[in-house]
């Protein structure tokens, strides 16, 4: 068993002042703190989607496997154990029944 997590591999987020599709003479440095702000924003949203993803597959896989302990702990144990006592039960008989016929057969040749 083993869970497979993903990994979100993104294009390069961060842009250098030239790539970022706006004339540098025309803007003021909020502009530019704003993008860098923006694209460090979308880093985090890109690397905490993986997280959030990761931990719902964990999940997922937890209710899987507390069911099938629950079956384990509440059906198939309980049935192999009664199934176990019933073989017992009739070992013990059949050998109380197999020292009556010993005693029969000695006491019949006696």
């Amino acid at each position: 068993m083993g869970v497979v997590v993903p990994e979100i591999e993104s294009s390069k987020v961060k842009k250098s002042l030239v790539d970022r599709g706006y004339g540098l003479l025309g803007t003021t440095s909020a502009i530019d703190e704003a993008a860098s702000s923006y694209e460090d924003l979308v880093e985090a949203i890109i690397e905490s989607a993986e997280i959030e993803t990761t931990m719902k597959k964990l999940l997922d896989e937890i209710e899987s496997t507390k069911r099938r302990v629950n079956a384990l702990e509440f059906k198939v144990i309980p049935e192999l154990t009664e199934a176990r006592d019933f073989i017992k039960m009739r070992l013990d008989e059949m050998e109380r029944e197999e020292l009556f016929r010993l005693k029969k057969i000695k006491a019949r040749n006696t």
